[in-house]
């Protein structure tokens, strides 16, 4: 019987395909089109593996569909011979793991390129590659395209390095607050600059030092990304290494995983709403400020509170300075003094009391610590899991600290933006979508087709084999026919009743759904909602902090959606991969986290 499998790329490619998943079945045309081969060879290979009793078929609708004989004796030995096959002489099979609004070239090109990802794999002593990578921009929309399979046996590798090698983790994590330091002090220093008095030369000499230590950090990303995104490497195997040992004990597998992935340093987000809550405490030792602030309209207090009370409008500017850049996200704007003199304002009118709150912090991390320690007690995790879950919560704690220095990062570059835009005619966002390596043709050379950044904006593709500098961009009609030759995989999606993720903060609760992608989508959030987005953002908190749940189409445990549904104590299911597109604003749902579970009670009209 071996014989058919011998001397044959055709064959090998059919069996490749079939087994990445053998319960499915397909007919002739459908294989044909997945691994862009000859359609009569194809058709003569099934006929040799269903004459081998590797394939059976099965007569439905007048179509003949083949699929894997799994009662073959040689079942297992290919599932296992075929689980890391890459098939050569076919299209790779690519997915999208992640769709994004006011993602741009600048910001994406080099962390999203083959060369950056190698040469992060590299130094961190992993053998595994990707071979292909995509980034398609459209109408202020980025979708994240990767190669499947050479994304799990890359993500596979990861995982048998933290499993085997505790201290590779330790490395990654100091390697990457390193890169975080430089960042913060490369922007500082930036901010510090008068960008009028550079020559154009001197100008790109600025940006190229800034984008140097800014790309260094963002590839760090590969790391996050690959454990957390498509299929969870990650959280799935923490989850299958938990679900036996808390059977027959009070817990739930939702509650264990959140509790122990959770980290409890203080994060920026954390710090600013401390130190907000303590300029809180400040203004109720002031009763004539207190009064003010819940009387007045915050747009006269701006104008009027620092001749009121100088030393509370100089707390209110600090902070603003301080922390106002976690809101600015990709594209800003950051949050400004008068945002945090509304919400310190809503806050006195809702008589909150900040000493009780901040009580409250400091007491919510040290149970956390505490209920992990009893966890690994009562579950008998051992002294090499132990470590994987620190590893995990590092890296749920390091997602969010790499973000808030680039958000710094790019809350300060705009000024760069402005400068090159308003010596080029170019508006920020026009600067935004040149690619690096062109920055210097447009300041240097002076030669760059500055009429292709608007195209790029409505629609484009970075096809990346290798270094970025020399990927391809394509824009409009021919970007669209190379997008077309892709062999994108659509998540099929049906009539769904049930949708299921993965739980990033426990709880159960009903409500109506409320799609939040963008900020402009928040005005239509009411207390008590579920908040349903492809991934949130710090430019959605507002709307979250109304949301009774959240649940996202992507992300695992080191999205923001996890992260901030954990802080702020309220159910989130994360990586249901479809919720956008399956439930619509005003639908009933029952948000069960614990379990993962999102059912659709009722449509709404």
């Amino acid at each position: 019987m071996l014989k058919y499998l011998i001397n044959s790329q055709t064959r090998l490619a059919i069996l490749a395909f079939l087994f990445k998943n053998p319960e499915k079945k397909y007919y002739a045309r459908e294989i044909v089109k997945a691994l862009n081969l000859d359609q009569a060879n194809v058709h003569k290979e099934l006929a040799n593996l269903s004459k081998g009793n590797f394939l059976l078929t099965e007569i439905k609708q007048e179509k003949k569909y083949f699929f894997i004989n799994q009662e073959n004796i040689f079942f297992n030995g290919l599932r296992e011979l075929f689980s890391n096959y890459q098939v050569t002489n076919s299209r790779l099979e690519l997915v999208c793991i992640e769709e994004m609004p006011n993602y741009y070239p600048m910001m994406v090109t080099s962390a999203w390129s083959v060369g950056s990802a190698d040469e992060l794999l590299t130094e961190l002593g992993l053998k595994k590659r990707l071979s292909y990578l995509a980034a398609v921009y459209r109408d202020n929309f980025c979708q994240l395209i990767v190669p499947r399979q050479e994304f799990k046996a890359v993500g596979l590798e990861i995982l048998e390095k933290i499993k085997t090698e505790p201290a590779w983790g330790e490395h990654y994590v100091r390697e990457l607050h390193a890169a975080e330091k430089k960042i913060y002090e490369a922007s500082s220093a930036l901010l510090k600059l008068n960008l009028k008095k550079f020559s154009d030369a001197e100008l790109y000499k600025i940006y190229q030092d800034y984008y140097d230590i800014y790309s260094r950090l963002h590839r760090y990303h590969w790391i996050q990304t690959i454990l957390d995104f498509d299929e969870n490497i990650f959280s799935k195997y923490l989850m299958n290494y938990l679900q036996p040992r808390i059977k027959n004990t009070p817990y739930s597998l939702g509650d264990v995983f959140s509790v122990l992935t959770t980290p409890v340093e203080e994060a920026k987000p954390a710090e600013e709403y401390r130190n907000l809550l303590e300029i809180l405490q400040d203004i109720n030792r002031r009763p004539q400020i207190r009064k003010y602030l819940a009387a007045t309209e915050t747009r006269i207090i701006v104008q009027e509170l620092a001749a009121r009370d100088k030393t509370i409008a100089a707390k209110i500017n600090q902070h603003a300075h301080n922390f106002g850049f976690l809101g600015y996200n990709t594209v800003g704007p950051a949050w400004g003094s008068a945002y945090f003199i509304d919400i310190l304002s809503s806050l006195v009118r809702q008589g909150t009391d900040p000493t009780k709150l901040l009580k409250d912090l400091a007491q919510n991390r040290r149970k956390t610590a505490l209920r992990q320690q009893q966890i690994i007690k009562d579950l008998k995790i051992d002294s090499l899991h132990q470590r994987v879950f620190q590893f995990a919560r590092d890296l749920v704690f390091t997602k969010g600290t790499r973000k808030d220095s680039m958000f710094h990062s790019y809350a300060i570059s705009e000024n760069l933006f402005r400068e090159i835009g308003a010596r080029f005619y170019l508006s920020v966002r026009q600067v935004r979508f040149l690619n690096p390596h062109e920055f210097k043709d447009l300041m240097i050379s002076k030669n760059f087709p500055t009429a292709i950044l608007n195209e790029r904006y409505k629609f484009s593709l970075h096809y990346s084999t290798g270094p970025y500098e020399k990927d391809l961009y394509l824009t409009g009609q021919a970007a669209a026919e190379k997008v077309a030759q892709l062999n994108i995989i659509k998540e099929e999606i049906k009539d769904l009743k049930i949708l299921s993720g993965d739980c990033a903060s426990p709880g159960r609760v009903r409500g109506e759904v409320k799609i939040i992608n963008v900020p402009k989508d928040m005005t239509k959030m009411k207390a008590g909602d579920i908040l349903v987005s492809i991934a949130t953002t710090p430019d959605l908190v507002p709307a979250i902090k109304k949301a009774a749940a959240i649940v996202t189409d992507a992300g695992g445990i080191t999205c923001h959606a996890a992260i901030i549904s954990r802080e702020l104590g309220i159910p989130c299911v994360v990586g249901t991969k479809f919720a956008t597109k399956i439930l619509h604003d005003g639908d009933l749902v029952d948000v069960n986290a614990t379990h993962g579970k999102v059912d659709i009670i009722r449509k709404g009209k």
